[in-house]
């Protein structure tokens, strides 16, 4: 049958549209806009639709693809009869359409017309009442003997998602009959489809209530993946991991009952080597999510979780590809230093690896799962391999190990005793990636484990210094990594006896090798080498600055970051020395930080403004002549937008833009916004470099507060975490060049003084009330770390200018603060999807020492005026010290007894008997030494501040207190700290009511673990107290002399840590004792 004369002409425009030719389809873009604003054009659309015989299926499927996208304009013209007619010409071509591509055009037409014909009704529960025909004929083509018919009533549902989840929920039920049946049908195309379309459904209700109806539908959706997954059907597959991944975060009880499921099938796909290794990384972030939204839950089932854990094992174990390289996957150096050398792994740039995938999942789990669960289960496959004769075996066992180290920090931090000699052992194993792995582990634990890993530096660094010579290049540079890691806070004691060799063999290593990833790595580790050795470094710095100066005068733009690294390296060592050392370096230092400026490379900005930065806090005033040409830099690269817009790349499906439903062209169609990664590190790092030229540069950086802080002001509210927080930190360094100018650099303040005059100057007065604000508007962020910034900010601030400062903001810091505490904050608001159990297996939030540290500040500075507050803030703090809570919460909560204890005084008398001893008590028979330590500082101060209301109690308190004494001091920092903190509370108790402590019973014990080890803070406390038994001429201290005479001579050494003030006390009281 011939097209009619409008038909005709639209066909030859149409068939122009399907040629290769770029120019033929614009101008018949051009000839088609004026036509397709007729309402005419539809009938002669379906025409042309319809034209089997006359018109060639490429033309008939890009004739449904315009009619697609003018439909909506010209529907609502048409009266009912129209509309009536054009839905029976629809339902008629998909029954009798044979061309695949033209029908499911049709299925996506017919689509967009339902959509419509549902929002023009007024009640969207009649809205399926639009056009009943279509739902009739749906459920006919379900029931239909043939296949093709019971496909398309799953396409049809599929493309009409929206309208379903939106117009159709009555029906729901009625679709989940249809649903199930589709899935279980005999036929794989009905099946796919079915899945296909169910997947989308179940996507779109994800986080509705409404999921309830469908969650029963998900086994068989597995069931029918499953089977797609035998005979590697990765579509399926992978349509049904990305709605499984939409599923994780949904709050529904009715999803969470099938998480095993879900997960032991993605589990599945993850070991399947058959699958591409993107559908299987697709499984790997369905399970990292499911850890993410449902931690406990997974955690509890124990069966799930090992299963999980020996396929991760399993993977890395038997991968080829070096388990250590996820350290080095954002270098691009590595990859070219060491493509085709054994052991690495061969993929597309950017593409995951096996290794990698199971590294990834078991850094999630790690991180996410409460540790009461992941870390035994994990530790032991590792201790098991470990003892394995199979290199792989051990491979894969030291590997995991540091691959938990971060998200198991604290339990590994108490079980460094039994890990380490596995470590120590796999670092001297026959096979070379087994040593890098070791290396990779050390560097883990030396980052995550401080500082119960310095313990071992004795070990640690001659077995980094051999692993230096390795024939293994990758083992050479992961044990430079190990050096950056460990020395970046070890003290001059832990590195002196190796600096001398350790210097030259980096040295070294830095002028005898040419691949690039070495010389970053190696600069990097002779950079935290300087900051461990601090002045000692000084000799080196002439000969290592040479070497810098080389490095730091690179133009190749495959150098910049080894360029970078050596700038780096130079603002460390001026850490490491300070500013007389430094001085002669400074300038050309600068300079080179000054000329990367001019290169078009962030990552030479961002090594530059951290150079600023290191520069500015060791050479202060002297700093300050550069100020003029930095700051306004900064407060550009600051005020930037990392947003922009860009030209969207044409997505299939979104062809012939030209012709969409629109009478004017939209000039800004086309573009996306992309955000620039690269621009938000540099103003991270500008934010940073701010702070510390503000911090460091005094009354100078005065003339640059107003525009510094509008700015930090505007970026604090900026979209991104990393920005938020940079802010939150930078903040409080802005109140200090005032201070400087109007304070002569100290501000004189008393605690809980708010009713005489401010001490604060008007400028300072100023800027604190602004920053204040901005700051307690941060604390209600819903990002854990900016929460946590804002609260060590505020606390400096009232810290530096007392009371005072917190006037004005002190209702919604101190409301925000108890919301922090009661986990009712914004940023506590969104971890629970739905888990039942309560807090009992929450691990330790970092952020939350931060927001007890406040609380002890508010006491420190509020004084008398924050024991008003106490009913209200004791209970949320006391559910940390809970013995259910991990050690480090447990440890915080009774800090920050002891801190109100020390600030409060009599204050706390009304809560003693009730919460400060019970909690004490309890804390110093833990098990950790943080508790103990902090149980027996709370023990002190308490009693110093209560006097001789609680000296009846004494007797408990000591006996409870004894068994510190028997700690050995050799087992850690912590254990020294631990009996150093009792012997300050027992010297506080003898001080504050010597009559109530037995002395001849208690000064032997004392001065045995005298002096103290390692808490320097307390030697005032504990030598002033012998000082006053001692002019008392005390008989049972008397008794003691010579072990007194012992801890005066060590106490006033050389070699002792005592400051020198004190040093010449403990001289004169030595000599009185000859």
């Amino acid at each position: 049958m011939a097209l009619s004369a409008d038909a005709a002409q639209m066909a030859t425009y149409l068939a122009a549209l399907t040629h290769p030719d770029t120019n033929a389809i614009r101008q018949a873009e051009i000839a088609l806009k004026p036509i397709l604003k007729n309402s005419q054009c539809v009938p002669a659309m379906i025409e042309v639709v319809k034209s089997r015989e006359t018109q060639n299926d490429a033309v008939r499927h890009v004739t449904v693809i315009v009619l697609r996208k003018r439909i909506i304009g010209h529907l609502a013209k048409f009266d009912a009869a129209t509309k009536a007619a054009l839905r029976a010409e629809l339902l008629s071509i998909l029954q009798t359409e044979s061309s695949r591509p033209v029908r499911n055009g049709v299925v996506a037409l017919v689509a967009t017309v339902c959509k419509v014909e549902a929002e023009a009704s007024a009640d969207s529960s009649q809205a399926a009442a639009g056009w009943p025909e279509l739902f009739q004929f749906i459920a006919a083509a379900a029931g239909d003997a043939h296949p093709e018919a019971r496909e398309l009533a799953f396409l049809l549902l599929g493309e009409m998602t929206e309208t379903i989840g939106i117009h159709l929920k009555p029906q729901f039920v009625t679709l989940v009959s249809l649903f199930s049946a589709g899935l279980s049908d005999g036929d794989i195309k009905v099946q796919n489809a079915s899945v296909k379309a169910l997947g989308l459904l179940l996507s779109y209700l994800s986080d509705e209530d409404d999921i309830d109806t469908f969650a029963p539908l998900i086994p068989p959706i597995l069931t029918v993946a499953e089977a797609c997954r035998a005979r590697n059907d990765e579509e399926i597959v992978s349509t049904t991991l990305d709605v499984l991944y939409d599923l994780c975060f949904s709050p529904s009880q009715a999803v969470a009952a099938h998480m095993t499921t879900i997960v032991k099938f993605s589990q599945i796909c993850m070991a399947d080597s058959n699958l591409e290794m993107g559908v299987r990384d697709s499984a790997a972030l369905v399970v990292a999510t499911m850890a993410e939204s449902r931690p406990k839950h997974l955690g509890r089932d124990v069966p799930l979780l090992t299963g999980l854990l020996e396929t991760i094992f399993n993977l890395i174990e038997n991968s080829d590809g070096s388990a250590a390289g996820a350290l080095f996957e954002s270098n691009p150096a590595w990859k070219e230093d060491f493509e085709g050398t054994e052991g690495y792994d061969e993929s597309e740039d950017g593409a995951t690896t096996e290794t990698g995938m199971a590294q990834g999942t078991l850094d999630m789990l790690a991180c996410e799962v409460p540790k009461k669960f992941i870390f035994e289960p994990v530790v032991s496959r590792c201790m098991s391999r470990l003892g394995s004769t199979d290199p792989k075996q051990r491979k894969a066992g030291i590997a995991c190990l540091g691959v938990i180290a971060e998200g198991c920090a604290e339990p590994l931090r108490e079980n460094l005793a039994q890990v380490m000699p596995h470590v120590f052992k796999a670092a001297g194993d026959n096979d070379a990636r087994v040593r890098e792995c070791a290396c990779f582990a050390l560097g883990q634990i030396s980052e995550h484990c401080q500082p119960e890993v310095l313990s071992y530096s004795s070990q640690i660094l001659p077995i980094v210094f051999a692993l230096l010579d390795d024939a293994n290049i990758a083992v050479q540079a992961t044990s430079c990594y190990v050096l950056e890691m460990f020395c970046e806070r070890l003290e001059p004691d832990g590195v002196r006896p190796l600096l001398d060799p350790l210097v030259k063999k980096l040295a070294s290593m830095l002028e005898a090798t040419n691949k690039r990833s070495v010389q970053e790595m190696t600069v990097a580790a002779l950079a935290a080498t300087a900051v461990a050795a601090e002045e000692e470094f000084a000799p080196y710095v002439p000969g290592v600055a040479n070497l810098m100066a080389k490095l730091m005068q690179l133009k190749d733009e495959k150098t910049f970051s080894l360029r970078g690294r050596a700038l780096e390296c130079m603002g460390h060592i001026a850490i490491a020395v300070g500013k007389d050392t430094f001085r002669p370096y400074f300038q050309s230092t600068m300079q080179c930080a000054c000329e990367g400026l001019t290169f078009e490379s962030t990552d030479l900005h961002e090594f530059a403004y951290a150079a600023f930065a290191n520069l500015s806090k060791v050479m202060g005033d002297e700093f300050s002549p550069v100020l003029q040409e930095l700051v306004p830099h900064l407060i550009t690269v600051i005020s930037q937008d990392e947003g922009q817009l860009e030209k969207a790349e044409e997505a299939q499906g979104n062809q012939f833009n030209a012709l969409d439903d629109s009478d004017e062209e939209d000039e800004e169609g086309g573009y996306v916004m992309h955000i620039r990664t690269a621009l938000l590190e540099s103003k991270k790092g500008a934010i940073t470099a701010i702070g510390e030229m503000a911090a460091h540069s005094g009354a100078a950086f005065v003339p640059f507060l107003g525009d510094a802080m509008t700015v930090l002001l505007k970026a604090a509210d900026n979209w991104h975490p990393l920005i938020k927080v940079e802010c939150a930190d930078a903040m409080a360094s802005l109140i200090v060049p005032c201070v400087a100018q109007d304070h002569g650099g100290e501000i004189k303040w008393e605690k809980g003084d708010i009713a005489g005059a401010s001490p604060l100057s008007a400028n300072t007065t100023q800027a604190v009330n602004v920053i204040m604000k901005a700051l307690v508007v941060l604390m209600q962020d819903d990002t854990k770390e900016v929460v946590g910034k804002a609260c060590e900010s505020i606390q400096s601030i009232i810290e530096l200018c007392g009371p005072h400062s917190l006037a004005s903001v002190a209702n919604e810091c101190l409301e925000n603060t108890y919301a922090l505490l009661a986990k009712e904050a914004p940023c506590q608001q969104l971890e629970d999807y739905g888990e039942e159990f309560g807090d009992e297996d929450d691990d330790h939030d970092a952020f939350m020492t931060s927001v007890c540290d406040l609380v002890g500040s508010f006491g420190r500075v509020m004084g008398h005026h924050f024991v008003q507050y106490l009913p209200k803030f004791l209970p949320p703090i006391c559910e940390y010290a809970k013995s259910s809570r991990p050690p480090s919460d447990r440890s915080m909560a009774v800090g920050c007894l002891g801190e109100l204890a020390q600030e409060l005084g009599a204050g706390i008398s009304e809560y003693w008997s009730n919460v400060f001893y019970p909690a004490a008590i309890a804390g110093l028979a833990d098990s950790d030494y943080s508790v103990r330590r902090n149980a027996a500082f709370c023990i002190g101060v308490s009693c110093e501040g209560l006097g001789e209301s609680v000296a009846s109690q004494y007797g408990t308190m000591l006996q409870a207190m004894s068994p510190l004494f028997g700690i050995d001091v050799n087992d850690g920092d912590t254990a020294a700290a631990c009996v150093d903190n009792a012997s300050a509370a027992v010297a506080r108790m003898i001080t504050t009511s010597p009559s109530n402590v037995p002395l001849a019973q208690v000064l032997p014990v004392v001065l045995k673990a005298l002096p103290l080890k390692n808490d320097m803070t307390e030697n005032e406390t504990v030598y002033n107290c012998l000082f006053g038994l001692l002019e008392k001429n005390q008989p049972d201290l008397i008794a003691n002399k010579l072990e007194l005479s012992r801890v005066f001579a060590e106490a006033a050494s050389e070699a002792s840590n005592v400051d020198d003030d004190l040093k010449e006390k403990l001289k004169l009281a030595l000599q009185s004792l000859h």
